[in-house]
């Protein structure tokens, strides 16, 4: 059974407020919003079942890149770059 509790940081009591600031490695803000999720830990996956992911990964990754093929490869690059920029912005 899963367990999902979000508080803001100003209701916890000071001993848990602790405890997330130790976690966290910082101060936390009264208005700051906290979740904590608990769950059952899921067994592992057994070789046959990383094999099936693992091909029906590169099935999908085959029928994206079966989908762009008439996009030049310069616009692609381009695409890809403008991409990476908007997710990791370079630092000056």
């Amino acid at each position: 059974m899963r367990t999902i509790s979000t508080r803001r940081a100003g209701q916890l009591g000071d001993a848990a407020r602790n405890v997330l600031e130790s976690l966290l490695g910082r101060t936390v803000g009264d208005e700051e919003h906290i979740t904590v999720m608990a769950h059952p830990p899921q067994p592992p996956l057994t070789e046959d079942d990383r094999r099936t992911a693992a091909q029906a990964l590169a099935q999908n990754l085959d029928t994206l890149a079966s989908r762009a093929r008439h996009i030049p490869e310069q616009e692609m690059e381009a695409l890809i770059d403008e991409a990476m920029e908007h997710v990791r912005p370079r630092r000056p």
